[in-house]
């Protein structure tokens, strides 16, 4: 999320009185998350979330909304689109396309419980579950190829111990990390500011703008990471925690048991490269949040401490 267009109180007035949402009272910029701008806005009739597309392509952007639809419709918790008065979900505001969301009750987890971590997990098999068979044509950035471009696009800002463990890891997934997986639609950002819960039930997945077709497995790897670690290692607990809820949704295959421990190695190192980056060539804005690569390096470092099982 994060604020990079900054709008006046006028400008909203004029974008929503497109809507039937009431008059605009007053809105503040949310500073979670480093891909789009986003605000609260409160009018009369309720509270919302305005988002300003930063960073997906107006051809893409069609493929988003369809697919937030789509699973609304299959009540998967997401926010909801509010279309304008000519039924249309997308409006220009700042030369960006925006779109009006209802604000999801709740608040993120932020130190998880066992509990929450089952809930995401549970949530997460939903969405897998549901959209098999869904035709999503955009392909998740989260692949080896990624990792590679990335590495060589920081490379001469990196130490020297850090650049050999990144080329080493790169070099172990070309060896096993090409395994024919499930894919399908994946969300590719499920960390803990991007899921509200009431108590420790969930009320929202939010920011599926990284989604993409990917393998199912990452995708689990990717949020058990983020969601599993404390004090700067991987709580078994609540990783188990997390697994279980998932497989009551979808069991995983045998295949994918075995190979899990290369993709939670996979996930984070994605993650450390994809925040070095951020670290490196930061996004101007009047709200910008930084996350530390930090953890993600620890976390691959563990587990190349790991025997390999598989």
């Amino acid at each position: 999320m994060s604020v990079y267009s900054a709008v006046t109180h006028a400008q909203l007035e004029q974008f929503f009185s497109h809507y039937s949402l009431g008059e605009v009272w007053d809105f503040e910029g949310i500073e979670d998350g480093i891909d789009n701008t986003n605000y609260f806005v409160r009018t009369s009739k309720g509270e919302f979330v305005l988002t300003l597309f930063e960073s997906v392509s107006a051809d893409d952007l069609p493929h988003f909304i369809n697919l937030l639809t789509y699973l609304g419709k299959n009540n998967l918790p997401c926010p909801s689109l509010r279309q304008d008065n000519q039924s249309r979900p997308l409006r220009l505001l700042n030369g960006k396309q925006a779109a009006v969301f209802d604000r999801v009750p709740g608040s993120s987890a932020l130190t998880p419980s066992i509990a929450h971590c089952h809930e995401i997990g549970l949530h997460l098999g939903r969405l897998h579950r549901l959209t098999q068979g869904y035709d999503f044509p955009i392909k998740a950035n989260h692949d080896l190829s990624w990792c590679k471009a990335m590495f060589n696009k920081i490379d001469s800002h990196l130490s020297n111990t850090d650049r050999t463990l990144i080329n080493d890891e790169l070099n172990f997934q070309s060896l096993h990390g090409a395994v024919s997986m499930p894919w399908g639609v994946i969300h590719g950002d499920l960390f803990r500011d991007n899921a509200l819960f009431v108590d420790e039930q969930l009320s929202g997945l939010l920011d599926f703008y990284s989604a993409g077709t990917g393998s199912l497995l990452l995708d689990i790897a990717i949020t058990a990471n983020d969601w599993c670690h404390e004090n700067g290692a991987i709580n078994t607990g609540k990783l188990a925690a997390l697994l279980c809820g998932y497989e009551i949704a979808r069991p995983l295959e045998p295949a994918e048991k075995q190979h899990w421990p290369v993709q939670l190695r996979a996930a984070a190192l994605r993650f450390w490269l994809s925040r070095l980056e951020h670290q490196i060539y930061p996004r101007p804005g009047a709200i910008t949040q930084q996350k530390d690569p930090l953890i993600f390096r620890q976390l691959l470092w563990q587990y190349r401490q790991q025997p390999m099982t598989n």
